[in-house]
């Protein structure tokens, strides 16, 4: 099963009525397309690979995110890129975004996967290392950086399904979903080209009772933690007790700054939690 060409279906979707205008929000200039945040990713890759082969990621210039995000790609298998996308198709937020939303389906499954994984890992990278360089004293703010295979955990296909598991749990935080929900999405997600048993696991993570403290225990550490927050953002609207008492027990499961969270909503442009 690829869970990130169901989480990339999902938010194509739109789960929530906010669902798109965020993801818009996330590239914008108050988002992942805004200087400062072009610049943290960019630094923090170079810090990271700086002198590797393919590895030098370059955080200012003409690019900006663009050529960090096909540094990454080209750091994380080369053609395959992250989330099997090639280089090319990890070369702006413009891209990421319009393959997220564009027409398209089975034979764009791949594109629109690796586009909502590398754009939730671009948008947790950024309000986790702004936050901790700003908890740094000075100039040494700058050495702070993520290892390799926490780099590589990232783009993994257990983080894909759990964030995928993070944007269910997120649409129960309000009650029961109804077995017509359930069917109504599904069929959706057919229409997108998932595949028999992706939609079983569909199904059968829907129907289950909501379980925040399981998910909290699968989540290895904060770099996936917040990338599994930022998918589950996108799939409420945050405008009912439940929802952000969700949003709230998943960041204190997982152990995010309070400051953190309030970046990656601003980033998003969702209301506090």
């Amino acid at each position: 099963m690829n869970f990130g060409d169901v989480v990339g279906q999902l938010m194509r979707e739109g789960l929530s009525p906010q669902t798109h205008a965020r993801l818009e929000h996330a590239i914008g200039d108050k988002g992942l397309g805004g200087s400062g945040s072009s610049s943290d990713l960019g630094s923090l890759i170079g810090s990271m690979f700086g002198g590797q082969p393919g590895g030098q990621a370059s955080s200012g210039g003409s690019g900006g995110l663009g050529d960090v995000l096909g540094s990454l790609g080209n750091m994380l298998g080369g053609d395959s890129g992250v989330g099997g996308m090639n280089r090319g198709q990890l070369g702006g937020l413009g891209a990421l975004l319009g393959s997220v939303l564009g027409g398209g389906g089975p034979s764009a499954k791949g594109a629109v996967g690796g586009s909502a994984m590398a754009l939730l890992g671009a948008l947790a990278l950024s309000a986790l290392k702004n936050w901790q360089a700003q908890a740094q004293d000075s100039q040494a703010s700058q050495a702070v950086s993520l290892s390799e295979n926490e780099m590589r955990q990232i783009a993994a296909p257990k983080t894909a399904e759990l964030c995928l598991r993070g944007m269910i749990e997120a649409i129960k935080s309000d009650g029961e979903i109804s077995p017509d929900e359930v069917q109504r999405l599904v069929g959706k997600l057919e229409e997108g080209g998932i595949t028999a048993d992706e939609k079983q696991f569909v199904e059968q993570e829907m129907r289950k009772p909501q379980d925040l403290a399981g998910l909290v225990e699968a989540i290895p550490n904060q770099e996936v933690g917040i990338q599994v927050y930022a998918a589950g953002l996108m799939a409420i609207t945050v405008d009912t007790q439940a929802e952000r008492s969700f949003l709230h027990g998943l960041a204190e499961g997982i152990g995010l700054d309070r400051d953190v969270v309030a970046r990656l909503h601003q980033m998003v442009g969702a209301p506090a939690a």
